[in-house]
């Protein structure tokens, strides 16, 4: 069973240059580790606001700790704040969520679905949580975060890689692992120590991509584009392009869309990877 304890490192209230408004900080450590070792565990972290690393080493518990920061227009909305706002652990089976605990979020242990609305929100202070992960290297992981802060993950060799982050830049160092990447107003930049083996995507819209990867790449490559191009150091080989007919009804009748990507092959071909960028570029090289 995980260990719920939670120890409380620095906690103190700092004033701001305002007269009201004031700012909580603490940091708040956990370890944990999984039932069972096996290639199937993973960890799912989800953040709203600030950022996420994440490091892979050879222990085999997990390490977090997470700096909170609650800056309130006074001392009732600060409270309010460091009353709301906090983290949760669930374990299931293989899977470790770490989730952002607030009473905008919904989380569905029995789908692993996590939701945040504020919407019809009142609060009166503004929160931030930086996560610091370690965990054992072939842990599989999946991470999200949506605004004011970056996704960094370092020395991950496993099955799986899943990150997605809305307002904040991707970094995936020393890694290896089929991998699915979604970065969709910054850049993504991954350094593999092996180059994939399993069909792998990559997403930015606002942002470019950057992939180096080891010699004697094979690989078949799906780009697709508005305003971005491909560029490599590898020789490459035009394969024919991939189109794809939509279609969706509307009031005016059915409306049919065609999508076409350009197809390259690194080498001998073989693993897919798939890019899809609207406003970027896409580089791989050695």
């Amino acid at each position: 069973m995980m260990s719920n304890t939670v120890k409380i490192i620095i906690a103190f209230i700092c004033f701001s240059n305002s007269i009201n408004a004031q700012e909580f900080k603490e940091t708040i450590t956990k370890e944990l580790s999984f039932k069972n070792k096996s290639s199937e565990n993973l960890i799912i972290v989800d953040n709203v606001y600030g950022s996420i690393e994440v490091e892979g080493y050879n222990g085999n518990t997990i390490k977090i700790e997470v700096d909170k920061k609650i800056k309130g227009l006074n001392t009732r909305s600060l409270e309010q704040g460091k009353k709301e706002i906090g983290i949760k652990i669930v374990e299931k089976g293989n899977y470790i969520y770490v989730y952002l605990d607030s009473p905008y979020t919904v989380f569905d242990i029995e789908t692993g679905r996590f939701s945040h609305n504020e919407r019809n929100s009142r609060r009166n202070y503004n929160y931030l949580l930086n996560f610091k992960i370690k965990v054992p290297m072939k842990t599989n992981i999946e991470l999200k975060a949506i605004n004011n802060g970056n996704i960094y993950v370092k020395n991950i060799n496993t099955t799986q890689i899943v990150v997605k982050n809305i307002n904040g830049a991707i970094t995936l160092d020393n890694v290896s692992g089929q991998t699915y990447v979604n970065a969709l107003n910054k850049d993504i930049n991954i350094t593999y120590n092996e180059n994939p083996k399993n069909e792998s995507s990559y997403y930015s819209l606002n942002g470019d991509i950057k992939i180096i990867v080891k010699e004697k790449l094979n690989a078949d490559i799906s780009f697709k584009s508005l305003n971005g191009n491909f560029y490599t150091n590898f020789e490459t080989s035009k394969l024919d392009s991939e189109i794809s007919l939509k279609e969706t009804k509307s009031r005016k009748g059915i409306k049919y869309k065609l999508n076409s990507k350009e197809r390259f092959k690194i080498g001998n071909g073989g693993v897919k990877l798939n890019f899809d960028v609207l406003n970027g570029d896409v580089i791989i090289k050695r």
